[in-house]
């Protein structure tokens, strides 16, 4: 080979390298994955690497009693993978959830109205913060894609749980639930105040017997009105009677583990008015059926449903995504990191900082 040709083959390799070069740099990263004709923005992805990084942030504080210097690094679980790492797959996993919302929202057929399109228009512009969410790299079409998502999420839910779905609840799936979980009651609590807790114990005794003779409405009455005479306040008056019924779901957050609650599900029976004491109260508690309730379903139906089938949807939401042909964006995926993101996040802090 001369010596003139082995330039030109030099100098077209160079060419072509500068071409892939300049193929991989200038990479469509608008978007984090596709499917079809959809795809969700990159936006998106990074909205839920920050909420991650935010959640794994306040978790960090919580057990520590203090801010990590540097969150995305800190060990996540069980140590085989940062928080960074854990945000960054965590997100995507977000993202596929939401893509196959989308999916399964055409898939059932199942639109808008105008107003609804509105509404969620509405919210995005009420919670549009420009300077904040522009300078981590997020637009507005992104906020308003996770929106539409969460919309789509409800309507795909009461297509499926709601009257007429496909895996409709009736009224007796929800009084089987409320009465396999739930607590009824009434009650009235009686500070102990350091000093008089025989007192507190006293007027909790008066309170027990004089329900006995009169409703627990009027007894709760009268202990407002009392209480409020004793602090020189007037009792609130309500036009319509007051509503003094507690339905708790005892299985589930705090309640689960609260003492008071467990008393009245295991050492009382319906139409019982016991006294209970913990560290700071007196109780005077009425327990009543939780299925003599009509009134509770017809307000609370929606979340009734919500409580009994979310988990059900959640899992029918998984087996959508490991069934769905979803083609993730790499170079997308690549380039915004948790690292990345975060590094964002803090230029902006240090800004507003500077303002």
């Amino acid at each position: 080979m001369s010596g003139k040709t082995f330039k030109k083959a030099a100098a077209a390799v160079c060419s072509f390298c500068l071409a892939a070069s300049m193929l991989t740099s200038c990479a469509d990263t608008s978007y984090i994955c596709k499917s079809g004709d959809k795809s969700i923005n990159a936006g998106v992805f990074i909205y839920y690497v920050m909420s991650q990084i935010n959640e794994q942030t306040y978790a960090y504080y919580q057990s520590n009693g203090k801010m990590s210097e540097d969150i995305v690094n800190e060990k996540y679980g069980d140590g085989t993978m940062t928080v960074g790492d854990f945000a960054h797959e965590d997100a995507y996993s977000s993202c596929q959830r939401l893509m196959c919302t989308m999916l399964k929202f055409d898939e059932l057929g199942l639109s808008f109205t105008d107003d609804e399109k509105q509404e969620i228009k509405d919210v995005v512009e009420a919670n549009w913060d420009p300077d904040y969410y522009e300078s981590i790299g997020i637009a507005k079409s992104s906020i308003e894609q996770i929106q539409t998502g969460l919309e789509m999420y409800e309507k795909i839910f009461y297509a499926y749980y709601g009257e007429g779905g496909t895996n409709a609840v009736t009224d007796s799936d929800i009084n089987t639930f409320i009465k396999d979980n739930y607590v009824r009651f009434k009650l009235i609590s009686i500070v102990k105040a350091e000093g008089k807790e025989a007192e507190a114990e006293a007027a909790a005794d008066e309170y027990a017997k004089m329900a006995e003779e009169k409703s627990f409405d009027e007894v709760i009455k009268e202990y407002n009105e009392k209480t409020a005479e004793e602090n020189g306040t007037a009792a609130e008056e309500d036009d319509e009677e007051t509503d003094n019924n507690i339905m708790v779901n005892k299985n589930t957050g705090s309640y689960a583990d609260n003492k008071v609650v467990k008393y009245i599900d295991t050492g009382m029976n319906n139409g019982d008015i016991k006294t209970y004491e913990d560290d700071n109260y007196w109780y005077v508690i009425e327990k009543l059926d939780v299925n003599d309730y009509p009134e509770y379903i017809e307000k609370n139906r929606d979340s009734l449903l919500q409580e009994m089938k979310t988990d059900e949807f959640e899992e029918m939401i998984d087996g959508w995504v490991n069934d769905a042909q979803i083609e993730q964006n790499t170079d997308a995926f690549s380039r915004y990191s948790a690292e990345k993101v975060y590094d964002k996040y803090m230029d902006y802090q240090e800004d507003q900082a500077n303002k």
